[in-house]
């Protein structure tokens, strides 16, 4: 069957339709994303709000392919700007992660690599998807760093993730998900370990990021004080 041509103006960046992901467990498929519909425009904010349990970071992660095994998507379609991501080989998608469709992890030292620094981490995204050499990559992680809002980024750069404060892996996390100025970003909970006066920092950090580079963001959270 032939789809239809939609205006590039009025199509959604994203379009996520009938989405199911089920886990294989001893006790049987256990289904923690069912039939998930809904859309995002460019530019635009997209709340998803549940419990724990409820399979929104399951959602969240299936928008860059990385549900973990025994998890996988059975049915449905995740459309970005046209492309379907379910379709994708697995060089294809990793193409896209880090640069048109970036994530902010719930929990940055699960999520940052111990062994390099943030600096380091940073760069190779650059390199990878922007084709930057070693020392242009460095001075735009530096920028990545201080448009975040981390002072002394030259200093901070060359720090491991564990020499840095939750606050400051967190907005690293961030410097990282925006150093390529993706289409979408997906945040899952990345307000959640901090207390509330860097809550309130981390999300006008990527408010301001939103309103400078017109990306999308799609928002999880189990509180409904940080949707609001």
């Amino acid at each position: 069957m032939s789809e239809a041509r939609v205006d590039e103006r009025e199509a959604p960046l994203l379009a996520v339709r009938e989405l199911s992901v089920v886990f294989a467990t001893r006790e049987g498929r256990l289904a923690a994303v069912e039939d998930v519909s809904y859309t995002l425009a460019r530019g635009r904010t997209l709340g998803i709000v549940g419990e724990s349990g409820s399979g929104k970071s399951v959602l969240a992660l299936s928008l860059l392919r990385l549900v973990p095994p025994p998890g996988r998507i059975v049915r449905g379609g995740i459309r970005l700007d046209g492309i379907e991501l379910t379709s994708l080989g697995a060089r294809e998608i990793t193409a896209l992660r880090g640069d048109r469709i970036a994530m902010i992890f719930q929990e940055p030292m699960t999520a940052l690599n111990p062994v390099f620094t943030i600096g380091e981490q940073i760069a190779e995204a650059l390199r990878l998807h922007r084709g930057m050499d070693r020392g242009e990559a460095w001075e735009a992680a530096l920028a990545a760093l201080a448009r975040v809002g981390i002072s002394a980024p030259e200093r901070r750069a060359r720090d491991y993730p564990h020499q840095l404060s939750g606050g400051m892996r967190q907005r690293a996390m961030i410097a990282m998900a925006l150093a390529c100025q993706p289409d979408l970003l997906v945040a899952d909970e990345p307000t959640t370990a901090l207390d509330v006066t860097i809550q309130a920092q981390i999300l006008e950090l990527m408010l301001a990021a939103q309103a400078e580079l017109g990306m999308a963001i799609q928002f999880v959270s189990h509180d409904m004080a940080v949707i609001s």
